[in-house]
Parts: structure tokens; C-alpha cells; sequence
């Protein structure tokens, strides 16, 4: 059974996506950016109760960033704005807060209804850290293969990087978000985000996974940053 406390009449169409029964955790975003509707699997993925979500803002209370280094508040603005233009949004690989478990990867794909009031967003959630941690086992695999093929392979050499850059790949490894490394660093999150793209680029990655997978075998997670 679904949780929800918000008690404003909601338009029927978003009703009945309330009703409906899925695998997935499933919350609902009003026009105004507020919580209208947090269910009992949202409940158990992030630990999060519904009577302390429901009619909050969720760029608050929902605490992730994408894969790329985007905050969730920065891509849940983006996703409304294609709603607002009649445009579907793409799924996104998210690492989120939960109270529960820590840091977990979660896939999150998300609906536009449209009201008289303007969209409302439903999203859908799925906890996918299992296939993170599968993902960044093979990855490492993949690379020690490489390292270990016949001698003519081009082998991978750890880039030079900077004490910074060095600071912002630890604590990416250690779960660390775009806004908690600016506060631990006195960096803007903007800032960590273009050192977080700037690794990518040296680690030759197209994702942080990738990039901390090679991190790790090349050696620079044990790196002196000073």
C-alpha cells in the first residue's frame, strides 16, 4: 500500500498513477517543485517517511547528484523544464542519501503529466547498486587484462594530476558529493564540478565509476594530494 499525507486535492490523472502498482518507488512533484506524493517503496529504498516529505521542496529533502556531477536539484529543474516544453526527459543514473544504507546508486526515470496547473512529475526509482558494484568489479577486471596482454599493447599510465584534483578524486571515492566536497574543500560546487570533469578527461573515463575503477588500479587513490 502506498503511502501519502499530502491532503490537497490532486488532479485525477495523477491519481491514478498513485494507484497504480509497480516494482519501482514512486514519488510525485507538482508544478512547484513540491512533494505531493512519496510511497511505501520510496519509504524502504531511501528511509525517508512520507510524513516527513509530502508537501516539502524536493530539491530539500531529496540529497543526490547524477553520474556526470549534476545535482539533483539542477537536473530536477532541467527535467521540468522539458515537461513545461512538452519534451520527455531521459532516465538518469543517480547516487542519492538515503538514511537507510548510505549512499546507494538508484536509476530514476521520470513522467510528465500535464494539469491546468502545469506539469506534474512522477518519478520512478529503482535501487541499482548491486549492478554499480557489478559494473565496477568488471572494470577493474577489464583493466588488469589490459595491463597484463602482450607486451606491443599500449599500456595505461596514471596522468599527472593536481593536489586538487587528487583531494576531489579521494572523496568521490569515498561517497563524498559535489556539495560536500565544496564545503570540505571551501570550493563552489561549480568548481567541483569542473575538477570532476577535468578528471574524467585525464582518466580518459565517461563516467565517475569509471573514472574511480581506474583511479584504483593505477594507484592514485593511495597518492599523497600534498
Amino acid at each position: 500500500m502506498s503511502t501519502l499525507t499530502q491532503q490537497t486535492e490532486l488532479p485525477q490523472a495523477i491519481e491514478s498513477f498513485m494507484e497504480a502498482r509497480t516494482a519501482d518507488a514512486l514519488f510525485v512533484v507538482d508544478p512547484s517543485y513540491q512533494i505531493v506524493h512519496w510511497d511505501a517503496q520510496a519509504e524502504s529504498l531511501t528511509g525517508l517517511l512520507a510524513e516527513e516529505m509530502a508537501g516539502k521542496p524536493c530539491y530539500e529533502v531529496v540529497q543526490g547528484e547524477c553520474d556526470e556531477g549534476v545535482s539533483f536539484s539542477a537536473h530536477l529543474s532541467s527535467v521540468m523544464r522539458l515537461a513545461q516544453e512538452g519534451k520527455s526527459a531521459p532516465s538518469c543514473d543517480m547516487r542519492i542519501f538515503t538514511r537507510s544504507r548510505g549512499r546507494r546508486w538508484i536509476n530514476v526515470s521520470t513522467l510528465s503529466v500535464e494539469t491546468d496547473e502545469g506539469p506534474y512529475l512522477v518519478h520512478l526509482m529503482r535501487d541499482t547498486q548491486k549492478a554499480y558494484e557489478t559494473l565496477m568489479a568488471k572494470e577493474l577486471i577489464r583493466i588488469a587484462s589490459k595491463k597484463e596482454g602482450p607486451a606491443h599493447e599500449r599500456r595505461e599510465y596514471p596522468p599527472v594530476l593536481m593536489p586538487r584534483q587528487l583531494e576531489v578524486l579521494k572523496l568521490l571515492s569515498e561517497g563524498r558529493n559535489a556539495k560536500e566536497i565544496g564545503r570540505k574543500l571551501y570550493l563552489s560546487q561549480a568548481t567541483v564540478r569542473n575538477h570532476i570533469r577535468s578528471l574524467l578527461q585525464a582518466l580518459g573515463a565517461h563516467s565517475q565509476m569509471e573514472a574511480l575503477a581506474k583511479a584504483h588500479n593505477m594507484g592514485l587513490l593511495s597518492m599523497r594530494s600534498g
